[in-house]
């Protein structure tokens, strides 16, 4: 049997990713809400960190998902081997955004080394972390076995072989 490239496939056959990318957004909101809500409560930049490494979780889910509807696009007279390029912008820029947060975090952390401060709350304040990543443990579970069950055998034949 001779593995067909995505493109080959008909539609039914291959899954549609948007609906693990919804999962992610509506994971992602929730966990900004959350770590947000944390570093709220207790002051910590540490927590706030993790707030905006969430945030630009949130925002690659929402890019992701619309690479994926531009990818699923069938290949027109423009695009002659279709869109699956676009995920590469998905990628791009989510790099970006982790370079940003990343300045935003050391200048953070330099302030408070420079102007310490006394958290609070800080029992809440790590359960509510706590619950996020409980949240993203169960989703990125969901995901894993998505990934598992979809992806293609790496022993399968294919037509170059």
């Amino acid at each position: 049997m001779v593995a067909m490239k995505p493109r080959d496939r008909p539609a039914e056959a291959t899954p549609d990713l948007r609906k693990y990318a919804w999962l992610a957004i509506v994971t992602a909101v929730l966990t900004v809400l959350l770590k947000g809500s944390a570093w709220a409560i207790t002051g910590s930049v540490g927590l706030l960190s993790d707030a905006a490494e969430s945030m630009v979780n949130l925002v690659a889910a929402i890019v992701a998902l619309v690479s994926l509807t531009i990818a699923a696009r069938p290949a027109d007279d423009d695009h002659h081997f279709g869109h699956s390029k676009a995920e590469y912008f998905s990628a791009a820029l989510e790099g970006i955004m982790i370079f940003v947060a990343a300045a935003s975090i050391i200048y953070l952390g330099i302030d408070r080394l420079l102007n310490p401060r006394p958290l609070g709350s800080l029992g809440i304040g790590l359960a509510v972390s706590i619950m996020a990543a409980v949240l993203n443990g169960i989703v990125g579970r969901i995901g894993s076995r998505s990934a598992r069950a979809t992806a293609p055998s790496p022993c399968a034949p294919t037509a170059s072989t």
